[in-house]
């Protein structure tokens, strides 16, 4: 619609200093005259409309505030403002003020204070992007199984865990099977009237040979 008003207002203004050229030519200073006069009614009429409000009924809405006029910042944060918005825009010098007065305000907001006192500059984005990766580690530390050679390698039962890697050190580090082959061999061969130290050396040397060949079945080494 503007952009037809606009065509509009150009048309006429085209039409009426055509007819002011053709009666100028043609000698006729009273037609001119009148056309003359026509041209200034609609230069008036398509003139744009200036606010009822200056820069005094501004300056004595901003005065209502207490740090304009005494903090330089914002004062001169409040006049940028105001040169750079339409006071056409706003019906009041009051409506006009106070949209200055709360983009200075927005401009500024103290920051949110940390748990410590300091300021908070992490963004609403950057909370959540924290949030999602800490939700996502602690769920890898919850689901992630255990690497052991052992017996029941996912059991996540509140037992002592058991070793995470290499050679079995102490029997119940092997797999039940295998324990009690162990024991029923060492029963064999190193009766409990022998010392201590025979079978718990025999024992350990069952298990280095048993580790080794359960490896083998596993993994399809040599």
């Amino acid at each position: 619609m503007t952009d037809l008003h606009a065509m509009m207002r150009d048309a006429a203004r085209s039409g009426l200093q055509a007819q002011l050229n053709t009666a100028v030519t043609e000698g006729d200073a009273e037609a001119a005259q009148k056309i003359a006069a026509d041209i200034a009614k609609l230069e008036v009429q398509i003139a744009p409309k200036a606010p009822p409000y200056g820069d005094v009924e501004i300056r004595a809405q901003l005065d209502k505030q207490e740090w304009f006029g005494t903090d330089p910042k914002k004062s001169a944060k409040a006049i940028e403002f105001g040169k750079t918005m339409d006071p056409k825009k706003f019906a009041t010098a009051e409506a006009f003020a106070a949209a200055i007065v709360k983009a200075v305000d927005e401009e500024f907001k103290p920051a949110a204070a940390t748990k410590e006192g300091k300021e908070d500059e992490e963004t609403d984005e950057e909370r959540e992007a924290r949030e999602a990766e800490e939700a996502t580690n602690d769920k890898d530390k919850s689901t992630k199984p255990r690497r052991t050679d052992g017996p029941k390698d996912a059991d996540n039962t509140s037992r002592a865990p058991r070793r995470t890697a290499g050679p079995w050190t102490k029997l119940s580090d092997a797999p039940k099977e295998i324990q009690a082959e162990i024991k029923r061999t060492a029963d064999k061969f190193v009766p409990a009237n022998l010392p201590k130290e025979r079978r718990e050396s025999f024992i350990a040397k069952a298990l280095e040979s048993q580790y080794l060949l359960h490896q083998r079945s596993t993994t399809g080494k040599k």
